[in-house]
């Protein structure tokens, strides 16, 4: 179906994800006017547009009903066509609007407010509109990657290019279902090919992924009227060539209505120089078309290898592994919001539990190979720089030895190291520089290259430097389609056709997809333990929309191994950790299958406990009544249950699903006057992580609505719930952490760094007073306390600069800290994931070589200095005291 969607700028980022889910479902939209071609007209073309389409959907905001504002103007069009509306046009409300405010067209009409997911209700309602009123069958909801893709179905096309010895280049199609075309002449220059590429190239603007950091080597951009010119020789070349009737022929067989799609996989393992032609610029002059932007035609590089097909299955969730490297003497990345961005596409898949995210920060290559032992993923996700020097690519990660400093690796060393985890790892996503550039004579001579050699399944790296923007957007979008769905070259076509109608006209085709698998598919997610099945009918609150119907088993709850002691091999710690679940996981059925038995709800699955809004009739509410049947049970089973489903518990996400977030909050703040532990995971059990998550998205909300007073209420609450498991609490601090205190990117005035006699932290970029405080004081939520510790020593000339923006600190400024209570003149230093002791050095006092001393002052708990875990609570002094 074609949609068009309205909207007013400001919620762009809500249009975004909507138009993905509409998109991986199978309906066309038109997103956005900025999307139009130079020298398109506005009016003509926004007309058009409506007037081709379907459905009209409307985000309903105060700046989209604005008088003067054009989305009103789009509503007006929609009107001519259709007079009585009907089904034809939904109005969704975004941000709370005065309903006098909104047009009297849409006034007519049952305005939709999402109760739980927005983007996931509209797709929906969508869906339902199509089977009630076109008789079409609902295109299937999204699911987890697994063998059977909801989307389209590929036939793989193999062009296998080769060149002789006198320099003359062939192509071959062995593999398709008509069968093989034998070797025909190809008219190519490559080396011209690649020099006009490159004529004009324009510096990139900001950062740029690329390891070189001197001058004469700036990063380039392409021309986009190169890469065009580039595409359609490629063409050319292909389409005039003895083999072009057939390649035809293969393009009029896609039927997008049928799903039937062509994925093109190039060969260049006899002709490795070709490998360094941009082949997913292909561009058709006729139809004024980019071919491989078009997620029917997804375009794979393949490489002969003798390495075993991978292996597809996985047990679930599938894990994540996101490292970055960030050295201090190579340009700055934007390493937060592109996590923040990837925490957020993959969130209702984290959510349900079928995926699992780690980050590990400041990588070295031996933090890297411990991560991957201790996380086993099925996706290696690298942020960083990268390069090709002389005829081998490189990744820089930081350095063991010198903290700070970078780290170059070629693509054979990491291809070696990866190679101890093919058990699990199935994609690596190089979201770097130049990690798909090839040799002109070794045909495994780049990263991505590499990796293939040495077995992994599948590389996602960069054939040329890319703007950091660009980058932190294709990897959003491209979680966003996998997470629908969508095959790994499908999701990231799609992602490509995004980033070009974002306005980027040359990095869209910066990505390479390498594979072994040339069907797409990576990942068969074997089926969860059977559970009971759910009899009820009717939707569960807050459902995650590719989350499978029934509750992931219980030993997959935890979302982070136990750290491991010292002393012990890291598999010695798998296996205990290992039984420490199956434990877990035994307990927590008992209890649940108890408490299903008190409750006699015959419809659930007992493990899967489904919320308490619907389900208790009057005599389950207060739970008074099945105290006296457990008293037989052992303790520890029967204290817990009676506040798992206290009433106002009930009644606060009740609240939060209809909107009314100020209320819930004066609920839940009543229950933690009178009891401060009262929300807490022990006491709310199953329902802990579903009203942290809807006070996640509450805040969220406050904040953007301009209601922050709202939005820390709600803050405060979701402290008082800590700790939450890793995944959960990245979730909330993606969602939260901006709107709190976002460090500003400022030239610092005078370093404070040489001072000895002041001492605290030193802020680095990116740096919140959220981390800050989580670092020094254990919670995030303890920024405030940080901040007046901090401007009170400054009004007491203890030195500094008072901070009255907490949105505002200031790169190389030190932040006053509290004090030890059990050592006066101490601070108590809370270690995170990827930490060192040089790198704590460098943040507390300036300086990484003074790691000796913060050893030596916690030498009982560390006795080794390069063996150091996240959680430990190290005691730091003065770097001026003896």
């Amino acid at each position: 179906m074609k949609i068009f969607l309205s909207y007013a700028s400001k919620y762009r980022p809500i249009a975004d994800d909507l138009c993905c889910r509409l998109q991986a479902v199978g309906h066309e939209v038109f997103f956005d006017r900025e999307d139009l071609p130079a020298g398109a007209s506005f009016d003509d073309r926004i007309r058009s547009a409506i007037d081709s389409c379907e459905l009209f959907v409307f985000l309903i905001a105060p700046e989209s009903v604005a008088e003067g504002h054009y989305t009103r103007t789009e509503v007006k069009i929609a009107a001519r066509k259709w007079p009585t509306p009907g089904w034809h046009v939904l109005p969704v409300q975004v941000a709370e609007t005065p309903l006098a405010e909104v047009p009297a067209y849409l006034r007519a009409l049952t305005i939709m407010q999402a109760e739980g997911n927005l983007a996931a209700e509209v797709v929906l309602e969508v869906e339902d509109r199509v089977r009630a009123n076109t008789g079409a069958p609902p295109a299937p909801q999204p699911q987890s990657p697994t063998s059977e893709p909801f989307g389209p179905r590929y036939r793989s096309m193999q062009l296998r290019f080769a060149r002789d010895a006198a320099g003359r280049y062939s192509i071959a199609v062995p593999q398709t279902p008509g069968g093989g075309h034998e070797s025909e002449t190809l008219a190519l220059d490559p080396a011209t090919l690649e020099a006009r590429l490159w004529t004009d190239a324009r510096t990139i603007d900001g950062s740029a992924r690329r390891a070189t950091p001197d001058a004469d080597l700036e990063a380039l951009l392409p021309a986009a009227p190169n890469a065009r010119e580039l595409g359609a020789a490629l063409y050319k070349a292909l389409f005039e060539s003895p083999l072009g009737a057939y390649f035809e022929e293969n393009l009029r067989a896609i039927d997008p209505q049928r799903g039937e799609g062509l994925r093109f996989v190039i060969n260049t393992t006899d002709a490795p120089d070709l490998a360094r032609l941009p082949w997913e610029f292909l561009y058709s002059p006729e139809k004024d078309d980019f071919l491989f932007s078009d997620r029917m035609k997804p375009v794979v590089r393949w490489l002969d290898v003798d390495e075993p097909p991978p292996t597809l299955k996985v047990e679930p969730p599938l894990r994540l592994l996101m490292a970055f490297a960030a050295p201090a003497d190579r340009p700055d990345l934007k390493v937060g919001e592109e996590i923040a961005h990837l925490d957020r596409a993959l969130a209702e898949l984290t959510d349900s539990g079928m995926a699992k995210t780690v980050r590990l920060d400041h990588a070295t290559l031996e933090s890297l190979d411990n991560a991957l032992l201790e996380t086993r993923p099925h996706i290696l996700h690298f942020i960083g720089h990268g390069d090709f020097v002389g005829d081998e690519g490189v990744l820089v990660l930081e350095s063991d030895s010198a903290p700070g400093s970078a780290d170059s690796i070629s693509g054979r060393q990491l291809a070696v190291l990866l190679r101890n985890h093919l058990t699990s790892l199935r994609l690596v996503f190089l979201n770097s520089c130049m990690g798909a550039t090839a040799s002109r004579r070794d045909p495994f001579g780049g990263v991505a290259q590499s990796l293939i050699r040495r077995g992994i399944p599948a590389v996602i790296a960069m054939q040329f430097p890319i703007p950091d923007k660009a980058a932190v957007a294709l990897a959003r979008h491209f979680y966003r389609y996998l997470a629908a769905g969508q095959p790994v070259d499908a999701a990231l076509t799609s992602a490509r056709a995004f980033l070009y109608a974002r306005g980027y006209p040359v990095e869209w085709g910066a990505p390479a997809l390498h594979m072994r698998t040339p069907d797409g598919r990576l990942f068969d997610l074997a089926p969860a333990a059977p559970l009971a099945k759910v009899a009820s009918a009717k939707p569960e609150p807050l459902p995650p929309t590719f989350a499978p119907r029934a509750a992931p088993p219980p030993a997959a709850a935890p979302t982070s191994p136990p750290a491991p002691p010292p002393a012990p091999a890291a598999a010695a710690s798998g296996g205990k950790s290992r039984g420490m679940l199956v434990a877990a996981a035994l307990a927590l059925i008992a209890l649940a299958a108890g408490f299903w038995l008190m409750q006699r709800t015959a419809q659930h699955s007992p493990i899967e406990q489904p919320s308490p809004i619907e389900q208790p009739a009057p005599t389950g509410a207060p739970l008074p009544q099945p105290e006296p049947q457990p008293e037989p049970e052992p303790a520890p089973v029967v204290e817990p249950l009676p506040p798992i489903r206290e009433q106002p518990v009930s009644e606060a996400l009740s609240r939060l699903q209809a909107g009314d977030s100020a209320g819930a909050a004066t609920l839940l703040k009543d229950m933690l006057d009178a009891n401060r532990e009262a929300l807490t995971a022990g006491r709310l059990a199953a329902d802990h992580d579903v009203l942290a998550r809807a006070l996640g998205d509450a805040a969220e909300n406050a904040f953007a609505a301009g209601n922050a007073s709202l939005g820390h209420r709600l803050t405060d609450i979701i402290g008082a719930m800590a700790p939450f498991d890793a995944a959960l609490d990245a979730r909330l601090r993606a969602q939260i952490e901006p709107w709190l205190a976002t460090a500003a990117i400022e030239v610092p005035g005078p370093a404070a760094a040489g001072n000895d006699e002041q001492w605290g932290y030193v802020v680095r970029r990116g740096d919140t007073l959220w981390d800050i405080a989580r670092r020094l004081t254990g919670n995030g939520l303890n920024w405030p306390a940080l901040l007046e510790n901090h401007n009170r020593r400054v009004e007491l000339g203890l030195g500094g600069r008072r901070i009255d923006n907490p949105s505002l600190i200031r790169i190389g400024e030190r932040i006053h800290v509290p004090t030890s209570d059990d050592e006066p003149g101490a601070m108590r230093y809370h270690v995170s994931r990827g930490e060192s002791l040089s790198g704590i050095a460098r943040r507390i006092y300036g300086d990484s070589k003074l790691w000796p001393q913060i050893h030596e002052a916690n030498r009982r708990a560390i006795p080794d200095p390069d063996l150091i875990r996240p959680g430990q609570v190290l005691i730091l002094h003065p770097r001026n005291r003896p």
